[in-house]
């Protein structure tokens, strides 16, 4: 009975505790938007200061980024315009993916540290095992969808307003202004005796003359309703041919290490293998007109992402690597002021190339 009470009043601390953080949290946006902005700073600072510093500034970083995550819980959890989760398992499973996700690099940096590369390429494995295994799951099993990464993606709070006083202030605004009669916002022609719409009164982007309509929603409201629609958008049905495309998106970084380890890390064939999937996986994805925004959107930074085998080893040995550091240079001597960037990054431009979930990440 003694161990029962114990235990019950220490989950109640603990929801006490999480009760707090999230109503300190929900009443302070903009110092924790500070916060954690000081401190990913820190993360930078701190590179290259100390014995270890490399190791210390990705744990900081990632810690920024586990904030920066929880934080986005808390405020999407307060917000009415975030869906209730249909499926907790999924959900669950985006969570432990964002987590590795945001905590791979430290994790290699420090096995590195402790057990030399061989302890490196194990940890590797072993979380490439199982964010392939997790996002496989996700694919067949729960209908995920296109996956992004990371799993549960930033939110733009702006769209997560909680305090119903900012809420309301917004409407009443608009209602006042809706509520201003027509030939406030419009002028007669003497000649017609037609209405038209002012300039002060149009929207911006929207230069049309028209008489403008009483109870129209407010150009801010639009695009954060619009917005807010995106949070709540359901995975689009994949077909068969897209679901062998993503398939290949998530098989690709095993695919890459096996190949790696078959042939060697100075072999053309792991590269040459990983961008021929990458590349088949976009070709199959085929026409994207009827997916949903965030969907485009993630299609598209893996479009961009292709750029990233400019920095992937062995094309970058070979070819990349002499002109970056001479294109950087050169900017670093010739444009004022860019040596306080460049220079720094030029050092750590090593020490970031040899980080396989710097350069491989999926």
């Amino acid at each position: 009975m003694a161990a029962d009470t114990t235990e019950w009043k220490i989950k109640k601390l603990i929801q006490d505790l999480k009760d707090q953080y999230s109503k300190t949290v929900r009443n302070n946006p903009d110092t924790v938007a500070q916060i954690e902005s000081a401190v990913r700073i820190l993360s930078f600072l701190v590179a290259g200061r100390f014995e270890n510093g490399e190791i210390l500034s990705e744990l900081i970083y990632s810690a920024s980024n586990l904030l920066v995550f929880l934080n986005d819980s808390v405020f999407k959890a307060a917000s009415k315009y975030v869906s209730k989760v249909v499926n907790v398992t999924k959900e669950k499973i985006k969570r432990w993916l964002t987590v590795l996700e945001y905590t791979e690099v430290f994790l290699e940096m420090a096995a590195k540290k402790k057990w030399g590369t061989k302890g490196a390429w194990i940890v590797i494995t072993i979380i490439q095992i199982m964010k392939t295994a997790l996002r496989f799951y996700v694919l067949v099993k729960l209908d995920g969808g296109i996956g992004s990464t990371p799993a549960i993606q930033p939110v733009d709070r702006e769209i997560l307003k909680t305090a119903e006083d900012e809420h309301d202030n917004l409407e009443d605004a608009w209602d006042e202004e809706a509520a201003y009669s027509a030939q406030e916002k419009t002028f007669t022609l003497q000649s017609s005796g037609r209405q038209i719409r002012t300039l002060q009164a149009a929207e911006p982007g929207m230069r049309t003359w028209g008489v403008p309509e009483s109870g129209t929603q407010s150009p801010q409201n639009s695009v954060l309703n619009r917005k807010r629609k995106m949070l709540n958008q359901p995975a689009s049905k994949l077909t068969k041919q897209r679901k062998w495309a993503e398939g290949l998106h998530i098989a690709r970084p095993m695919a890459h290490l096996i190949s790696m380890y078959i042939s060697g890390l100075d072999s053309w064939k792991p590269f040459l293998l990983a961008c021929g999937m990458d590349v088949t996986s976009m070709y199959l994805m085929g026409d994207t007109k009827d997916l949903n925004a965030k969907e485009k959107a993630e299609l598209k930074r893996r479009n961009m992402m292709l750029l990233y085998y400019l920095m992937r080893s062995p094309f970058y040995d070979k070819y990349t690597k002499m002109r970056f550091i001479a294109i950087f240079r050169f900017i670093a001597q010739y444009v004022p002021l860019s040596g306080f960037i460049i220079r720094p990054l030029l050092e750590y431009l090593p020490t970031w190339q040899r980080m396989y979930f710097y350069v491989w990440t999926l």
